[in-house]
C-alpha cells in the first residue's frame, strides 16, 4: 500500500508550505506530484460577465491569467530538478469547489494549506468541502510551515469510530514509515471498559499486520474541548503529524464541519491527515 498519486493546491506565494511539504512526500513515495490551481472568484460565469462593462471583463480575465501563469511558472520551478518521480499541473475551469472535489476524488491524497487567514475564509471552505465531500483523505499543512521531518513521530487520534478508523487506514503508509506512532484516546472513565480494551487490541493488532507498533493511552481531558487537547498532546509529545478523523454534521441540508476539526484547523501547528 502507497500513495501513487499526491494532489497539491497551488495558488500565490502561500502555496509555499504546502508545496514544500507535497514534493517531500512525492519523492519519499515515488508518485506523481501534481499541482491544481485553485482561487476563489476565477469562475466568471456568463451572466456575471453580461453585467459588467467589456473592458472590466477583459481587464478581470487578463489578472486571472496572468496570475495562473504565475503559479504555473512557480510550480514548474519549484518541482524540477528535485527527484520527482512524475509532475502534472492542471488549471480547471468551472467552480472552484466542485473542481477540487472532482480531482481530489481520482487522487490518493490532497496536501492542502490552513487558512491564510485574510478574513475571506476561502482556505477552510476549501478544505471542508474536499473533507467531507470527496471521499478521499486530505493532509493540511500549517500556514508558518511543516517541522523538517516527514511523518517520523506521528499522533494518532482514536476514538473507536467510523471517521477515526478511516482516517488511520488512509494513514498506514505514513504510519509504516514513522519512528514512533502513539495512539490517544480521550477516556473520563476512572477505568477503561471491556469493550475499550478489546477495541485498542484490536487495533494493536490491526496496525502490527502492517509493520506498525502503536503505544495506546487512554487520557482525560477534563474542563479543555478536544480539538485543544489534541494540539496540546502533539506539543508535549514533539509529533511532527497528527492524524484523526475529519468530523461533520449536517445543517441546513450541508455539510459543516465538527468542533474538534475546526479547532484544529484554525489553530493547527503541525500537519494533520484527516478523513471523513
Amino acid at each position: 500500500m502507497s500513495y501513487r498519486s499526491i494532489l497539491v493546491h497551488v495558488d500565490d506565494e502561500s502555496s509555499v508550505p504546502r508545496l514544500d511539504y507535497a514534493i517531500r512526500l512525492a519523492r519519499a513515495f515515488s508518485a506523481e506530484l501534481v499541482g491544481i490551481y485553485l482561487v476563489p472568484g476565477t469562475d466568471l460565469t456568463p451572466s456575471a460577465a453580461a453585467m459588467l462593462r467589456s473592458d472590466v471583463v477583459e481587464r478581470r480575465l487578463g489578472k486571472f491569467v496572468d496570475a495562473q501563469h504565475a503559479a504555473e511558472k512557480a510550480f514548474a520551478a519549484a518541482t524540477s530538478n528535485c527527484g520527482l518521480a512524475a509532475v502534472d499541473w492542471r488549471a480547471p475551469a468551472g467552480p472552484v469547489v466542485d473542481a477540487a472535489i472532482a480531482h481530489a476524488r481520482c487522487s490518493d491524497l490532497f496536501v492542502l494549506g490552513q487558512d491564510n487567514g485574510s478574513g475571506a475564509g476561502f482556505g477552510t471552505a476549501l478544505v471542508s468541502n474536499v473533507l467531507l465531500s470527496s471521499g478521499r483523505p486530505t493532509l493540511v499543512v500549517p500556514r508558518v510551515g511543516a517541522p523538517a521531518t516527514l511523518a517520523e513521530n506521528v499522533l494518532v487520534a482514536w476514538d473507536g469510530g467510523r471517521e477515526a478508523a478511516r482516517a488511520i487506514g488512509d494513514a498506514i503508509p505514513l504510519l509504516a514509515r514513522a519512528k514512533r506512532v502513539d495512539v490517544v484516546s480521550v477516556d473520563d472513565a476512572a477505568e477503561p471498559a471491556v469493550s475499550d480494551r478489546l477495541a485498542d487490541a484490536r487495533l494493536r493488532a490491526w496496525l502490527g499486520r502492517h509493520g506498525v507498533a502503536v503505544d495506546i493511552a487512554r487520557q482525560e481531558a477534563r474542563d479543555v474541548g478536544i480539538g485543544d487537547w489534541l494540539l496540546s498532546r502533539a506539543a508535549d509529545a514533539a509529533s511532527d503529524l497528527v492524524v484523526m478523523g475529519g468530523y461533520g454534521h449536517a445543517r441546513m441540508r450541508e455539510l459543516v464541519l465538527g468542533g474538534a476539526t475546526r479547532t484544529m484547523l484554525r489553530s493547527l501547528t503541525v500537519p494533520v491527515f484527516m478523513a471523513h
